[in-house]
């Protein structure tokens, strides 16, 4: 998906100018992380604001051939989701945007993903390319701290699905 372009139309072309290449700390990364969902109009996010996944990946750092295009994703509502922590959120008050915080580092953005993006889509809203897994969340009993917790239930990947299910049902 990324390296054929998330926006291929006539008038203009990504392919190439997005990628995921490896972490930048050059190692397969295996954890649970947490995900803030940005300004994105995916609908498979729709009424998502945060939620906790397990990622694992290698190659999972999205690099951009140009950083002007960070812009154009944010003006086109393109960013998905990205990494978060406390930490994030009190970046956050003095920006405002979840995209437009500092770096965070490693175990946050595992993966060292500019604008600690996880997950982008089209400008449609109907094609999400996310890092983490939310399929690996069906059910609470999954989450690593689940009595800790005292989880219940579903866990938060399944609404991914739902909201899939609910639009292009």
């Amino acid at each position: 998906l990324m390296r054929r372009g998330i926006e291929n139309t006539a008038e203009k072309t990504w392919e190439d100018q997005v990628t995921l290449t490896w972490n930048s700390n050059g190692r397969y990364t295996d954890r649970w992380v947490r995900l803030k969902v940005t300004s994105c109009n995916s609908v498979f996010l729709k009424g998502i604001d945060e939620f906790d996944v397990p990622m694992a990946h290698a190659e999972g750092r999205i690099a951009l051939k140009h950083p002007e295009l960070l812009d154009e994703l944010r003006e086109n509502s393109q960013l998905a989701a990205c990494y978060w922590s406390p930490a994030a959120d009190e970046m956050m008050k003095t920006t405002g945007d979840p995209t437009r915080i500092g770096l965070l580092p490693e175990p946050e953005n595992p993966n060292g993903s500019i604008a600690n993006i996880a997950g982008l889509c089209d400008t449609t809203g109907r094609v999400l390319g996310l890092m983490p897994h939310p399929e690996r969340f069906l059910f609470a009993t999954q989450h690593p701290q689940w009595t800790r917790r005292g989880l219940r239930g579903e866990g938060d990947g399944i609404k991914v699905f739902r909201n899939a299910v609910a639009y292009f049902g």
